[in-house]
Formats: C-alpha cells, structure tokens, sequence
C-alpha cells in the first residue's frame, strides 16, 4: 500500500503543519518510503507469478512500487525481465535490472509494459476512474496483463470511508494520535514504527474501486480472468479483492 502522493487523497490533506503521534512523526513528508508487509509482498507476488506463469513478460511496471520489495520479489523470479516502479516517495535510482522512478504515475510516460501490477495504490490517485483506467489502457501492451489489488464496494468499505471522510477535514495532532494508540491496541504486536507508517491510510479517501475500474478497462477492451479476495488484516483497512484482467490484442 505505497503513497501515490501527488495523485492520491493525502494530497488533499488538511494543510497544517504536520504533528505528531506518541513522540513519532506521523506526516507523510518525514516518513520513509512506505514498507511493505513481506506476508503481502508474498500472497500477492505469487499471483501475480502465477497470472503470466505461460507467457513471462519482458518489461514490468510496479505502480506505487514504495519500499520496491515486491519489485524484487518478481525480478528474483523473471530473471529475463526490466522492472520499473513508480512512486512519489522513490528516487530516480537504477538498481540492476530494476529501475525506480519519483513521479506522480498519471503523469509517467515510459512506454508499454508486458505486465503492470499495483498492490492497493490505485485507489486514492486523483483523477476519475474512467480517466485512471485510460491511462493503465496506455500503459499496458497488446495482450499484456494488469494485475492489482483494489478495494470493492462493499458495506464495510461504505462505512470506513465515511469515516475517513469524516476524519479529513479534521486532521490534528490529537487525531493522529488517537489512530495511533487505537492501531497498537488492535495490533500490540506490531511494530510501532510500522503502525506509524500507516496513519497517513485513515485520512485517505476511497476515489476508486475494482467493480468500477473493471468497468472501464471492459470498456476499452480488457478481459477479466480472475478475481479473488485479498487478505483483510485490520480493522482499519478497506476490504480489497485481486482482479487480473487481459488487454485487448488490438
């Protein structure tokens, strides 16, 4: 779940000067590159392996890639393949075969990509889905495939954007602070830099979902070939579903 920062909702955040959280800085601008759960990295990598397991692709695109962790989780298993992430928090880095990208995705223009994935970072970018559905339609290559995993609409995700709704506006040192101490109570076992790392998600308002962006890539041409249920680990966290979807041979 990595910051796609100049598209997502945390740009639209409450201006003030950021706070802090338990004696942590818990602003998106001080926080490092997000870190991904390795238990993620793995459930999701070993689908995305599975979805292109007949036909390996050649270039790859992480959208939202933070850490690169699932980045390296598939270049240890594509060994003929070039990487590219894109992240607002990445800098422009050139790590062997990976190469990592610092820009907002919907102003990337770096070509055409055999496979695109993205784990939760399509959500919040800050355009309409039809227009974010377009762009991934750009990027994604004749008979390519797309793999994400996306929040759905569901009561569950109604009502924890509600809140977040409710809580934007609102962002104070104080909130930041109660989302902290109520993470910890939920997860104690958790490390506290980790929870920390994701108080910025409670702010984030929910602009797109996997029904809709379905949708509008059917629209354009793109075929769905699976979908299943991702992982739900906490409370605060939407409910998200995998989808892996052809593109067109055009």
């Amino acid at each position: 779940m990595p910051r796609i920062r100049d598209g997502d909702a945390a740009a639209d955040l409450d201006p003030r000067q950021p706070g802090r959280a338990d004696g942590v800085d818990v602003t998106a601008a001080s926080t490092p590159a997000f870190g991904a759960d390795p238990a993620q990295v793995a459930w999701f990598g070993a689908r995305v392996i599975d979805a292109i397991a007949s036909e390996p692709p050649r270039r790859v695109l992480d959208i939202g890639c933070g850490d690169g962790a699932l980045l390296r989780y598939l270049a240890a298993r594509l060994p003929a393949a070039t990487l590219v992430g894109v992240d607002v928090t990445a800098r422009d880095e050139q790590h062997g075969r990976i190469q990592f990208v610092g820009a907002d995705y919907l102003a990337l223009e770096v070509g055409r990509f055999d496979l695109v994935v993205a784990s939760s970072s399509l959500q919040g970018m800050g355009t309409t889905t039809d227009a974010l559905a377009a762009k991934i339609a750009r990027d994604v290559a004749p008979s390519g495939t797309l793999v994400h995993v996306t929040p759905y609409r569901c009561g569950y995700n109604h009502a924890l954007n509600v809140l977040r709704a409710l809580l934007h506006p609102l962002r104070s040192r104080a909130t930041d602070r109660m989302i902290l101490i109520v993470a910890r109570a939920l997860h104690p076992a958790e490390p506290r830099d980790k929870l920390v790392q994701r108080v910025d998600y409670m702010y984030l308002i929910l602009r797109h979902y996997e029904d809709d962006l379905r949708a509008a890539l059917a629209r354009r041409g793109f075929r769905l070939t699976r979908t299943e249920p991702a992982p739900h680990t906490s409370a605060g966290q939407p409910k998200h579903r995998l989808a892996v979807m052809t593109a067109p041979a055009r």
